[in-house]
């Protein structure tokens, strides 16, 4: 048996017992992939979840143009053009199955390379891996079951019957759909933005690209804006315990004379784009804090520290291993998180040193376009070998 083994916070230990695999690549130690001249430059339909087309996946279309490609956004209802080389999904932010079977069924055998990119979290990392495997896809099973019912009167008991299963399981979803739709073949290139959930997909035989969230452009700017505010929370509460943990530590700053600025969408709106970068060169530190204590939620860390702001966090899994405590962010346990805070807004040339880090490592190497380029590489891989069968 293979064994990964982490440090959690309040010096706990995760070991999960894995069956021996070969991984395919290595997230700690990455294969530097070989080139193919097959294609220049592709054509990447990249899927819209929503109306507008800002957030991750106009950062994805700006870094894949600078990059040389073609994207383009399509709305999941919308048939697809047939000059396309990639379909580029990411998230998952919706029910993607359907996305994908529609694709399949549009071009049959001469689809286009289907990356999935997963943005999203995995259930609980205690589990077991046949354990959460196995929930996973009967959880999967269960969705594609309910939107295969037709009846009207049969379609609401059913719908009525999993209503509250549909809204409590969605990580235990999210995986199961990505294993169904990996035995079905209609994922060509899998990436992840956790080194922690690519190692444990690839010693499981789960071919798995590491590709983290970086900076992005459109994520930051030099403004050289006084920073007037000491602390920010940016993001949803999400879960009891962060929003306890967020309540517990704002009192005890305000007992020491500070305060947070919460942009939490109760006290303030979410900030985003524009907005957003202008708010964070305009802030000290930003607040880090997980929903739950395996959590990979580096998009807000990228954000803040390429805009210079100081990400201050309760302890992490190692999801993103380029970032070093102490060296790109500060980190202590919950009970001594106040303290690091007055600690850094004492000490302006340790607090700046350390964002100025951060800064370099999100503009220079921990980049979105070198994440991408990364993904891309693996498109060229995949379509080398289907070129070799092919032939």
């Amino acid at each position: 048996m293979q064994e990964l083994n982490f440090t959690l916070p309040q010096g706990r230990s995760l070991r999960t017992a894995l069956p021996p695999r070969l991984p395919v690549l290595v997230a700690s130690n990455p294969i530097k992939h070989v080139t193919y001249s097959l294609k220049s430059s592709y054509r990447i339909a990249i899927l819209r979840w929503d109306s507008i087309g800002t957030g991750i996946g106009k950062a994805i279309c700006e870094e894949l143009t600078e990059l040389g490609h073609e994207p383009f956004y399509f709305f999941a209802q919308a048939a697809l053009p047939r000059d396309v080389d990639v379909i580029f999904l990411f998230g998952p932010f919706g029910k993607f199955l359907n996305i994908l079977q529609a694709v399949t069924q549009q071009f049959g055998s001469q689809r286009p390379l289907i990356v999935f990119w997963n943005t999203e979290g995995l259930p609980d990392l205690r589990l077991p891996w046949p354990l959460m495997r196995n929930i996973s896809l009967l959880r999967s099973w269960l969705g594609r079951m309910m939107q295969q019912v037709t009846e009207p009167q049969d379609k609401k008991s059913v719908q009525t019957l999993f209503a509250s299963l549909d809204a409590r399981l969605l990580r235990f979803r999210y995986l199961g759909d990505f294993l169904y739709a990996r035995q079905q073949g209609l994922i060509d290139v899998f990436a992840d933005i956790s080194d922690v959930y690519t190692q444990l997909f690839n010693t499981q035989g789960l071919p798995t690209v590491y590709a983290p969230f970086g900076g992005a452009r459109e994520w930051y700017a030099d403004l050289n804006l006084e920073r007037d505010i000491d602390v920010l929370w940016m993001g949803k509460r999400a879960t009891q315990r962060r929003s306890l943990l967020l309540d517990q530590l704002r009192g005890e700053l305000r007992r020491r004379g500070r305060d947070i600025y919460m942009a939490d969408n109760v006290e303030r709106p979410f900030i985003f784009d524009e907005a957003r970068t202008h708010l964070l060169n305009r802030t000290k530190i930003t607040l880090n804090l997980l929903r739950t204590w395996y959590d990979e939620n580096s998009l807000r860390i990228c954000m803040a520290a390429a805009n210079r702001s100081l990400i201050v966090s309760e302890p992490l899994l190692p999801h993103v291993p380029q970032y070093q405590a102490g060296v790109h962010y500060a980190t202590n346990t919950i009970e001594k998180l106040a303290d690091t805070i007055l600690y850094y807004l004492e000490h302006d040339a340790e607090r700046q040193q350390i964002a100025n880090n951060a800064h370099q490592l999100l503009t220079t190497q921990l980049t979105l376009r070198n994440s991408l380029n990364t993904i891309l590489q693996a498109v060229a891989d995949s379509q080398y070998q289907q070129e070799r069968v092919s032939r």
